[in-house]
């Protein structure tokens, strides 16, 4: 496991050296891993005719000729804002999110072979020392996946697809001061605790398509749940002198997910799709701090309570050839909340969100640009995130009750070179 998971991290490192854990839209999952998706408002599981097949439905991966090497860039900017009686708070991100997908036929027929280094999960939140500094102060994920993946087209009309991934995680949990429900609190008011870790996991990506004919395509991706547990150091720390440190593990459970969508070209150059997409968000229940040391596993915060349920995105998309070679995209989701008022947490602060988004791209077609036989496409997406305000007036703590608004901005480059 270890020699994938290295792997896996060089090749993002390789391919943007300021990447980073970002900040991510629709909860931990990042579902933008490559533009002429993100454009399509994801609505590509009955597409999913490049590289990137690897993620949206491995079954795609049949439609790919020769060899293709694709690179994306994920540029998001977020802003959060939140106003109550404990006070106010603003927090403005910026991220970069690299991934690579690879693919080749090896002069096959019904054969394909592809591999995929991408981010599917991941948040990173940084408020400071400000009003939710006993919730949290700093948290950050981040999950790599390498997936190596084949595809079967058993005939024109249906093919399937089936990847493993190899999950690859780091986090960093940061807490400034315990509550006053802490039975430490009389003693060390000025504590501050962080929990450092990595860990990975192992899962499968199945995906099945069925060109019914020329208009007509329907395609389904399931995306088996998995658990990483992480595994680093804590540490409980006062103003003072005092100083515990210990060895410590936290689990986190990873959901299922399942989409299926449906394909509709009323003309050639015109294609409609819209998909579901399920994500079970119920595997998320508790994440407990495990250490031998009681000062560690005895505060309040070794416990963070989640208790998700489960979440659609309900995506739909279009896209237009102007040309053989120019292409316009267009499309929207409705995301669904994930986490209930019981457990809100500035963690992430979720909420029902409209996602617009357009795009348009350039390919060479069977004209040369790189190399003497390298095709080029290049792709373009913009995608803007409007959250619904979210007033929480019970929450897990009074601190987070008050109103919570959010917005994000994001392009995608995406460049793919065929051989």
């Amino acid at each position: 496991m270890g020699k994938y998971k290295g792997l896996a991290i060089g090749i993002l490192c390789s391919i943007c050296a300021v990447s980073g854990p970002s900040v991510f839209a629709l909860g931990f999952r990042n579902p933008d891993q490559d533009a002429r998706a993100t454009a399509q408002g994801e609505a590509f599981v009955a597409q999913a005719d490049d590289a990137s097949a690897i993620y949206y439905n491995p079954a795609g991966l049949t439609q790919v000729k020769g060899t293709q090497i694709t690179l994306s860039g994920d540029f998001l900017f977020r802003n959060v804002k939140f106003r109550g009686p404990s006070g106010s708070d603003n927090l403005d991100t910026f991220s970069l999110t690299p991934n690579f997908f690879a693919a080749t036929d090896f002069g096959l027929q019904h054969w394909r072979f592809g591999l995929g280094v991408y981010i599917p999960f991941g948040n990173r939140m940084d408020w400071g020392s400000g009003p939710f500094s006993s919730l949290i102060r700093q948290s950050e994920l981040i999950v790599y996946d390498f997936a190596p993946t084949v595809a079967y087209q058993f005939n024109d009309h249906f093919s399937l697809g089936a990847g493993v991934n190899f999950y690859h995680g780091n986090t960093d949990l940061k807490f400034d001061y315990l509550p006053p429900s802490s039975p430490y609190y009389a003693f060390f008011p000025q504590s501050r605790s962080e929990f450092m870790g990595d860990g990975d996991g192992i899962g499968a990506t199945v995906g099945a398509m069925w060109k019914i004919n020329e208009q007509h395509t329907i395609g389904a991706v399931y995306r088996s749940p998995f658990s990483i547990n992480f595994q680093g150091n804590a540490r409980n720390t006062d103003a003072g002198s005092f100083d515990a440190r210990a060895d410590a593990s936290a689990e986190i459970k990873f959901p299922q997910e399942v989409a299926v969508g449906y394909a509709f070209r009323p003309i050639k150059k015109l294609k409609l799709e819209a998909d579901v997409e399920w994500t079970n968000w119920e595997n998320l229940d508790n994440v407990r701090l495990h250490s031998n040391n009681p000062i560690i596993t005895g505060d309040p915060r070794s416990n963070i309570p989640f208790h998700w349920r489960d979440s659609f995105f309900y995506e739909g998309g279009a896209q237009y050839d102007l040309t053989d070679h120019w292409a316009l995209r267009a499309g929207y989701i409705y995301s669904e909340n994930s986490v209930p008022t019981s457990t809100f947490s500035p963690v992430l602060p979720d909420s029902n969100k409209h996602i617009f988004s357009a795009g348009f791209g350039y390919d060479s077609k069977g004209k040369a640009v790189l190399f003497s036989k390298a095709a080029l496409r290049i792709d373009v997406a913009y995608q803007y995130t409007l959250a619904l305000d979210r007033n929480v007036g019970t929450g897990v703590s009074p601190l987070v009750d008050g109103k919570w608004e959010s917005s994000s901005h994001a392009v995608v480059l995406t460049s793919t070179v065929r051989f």
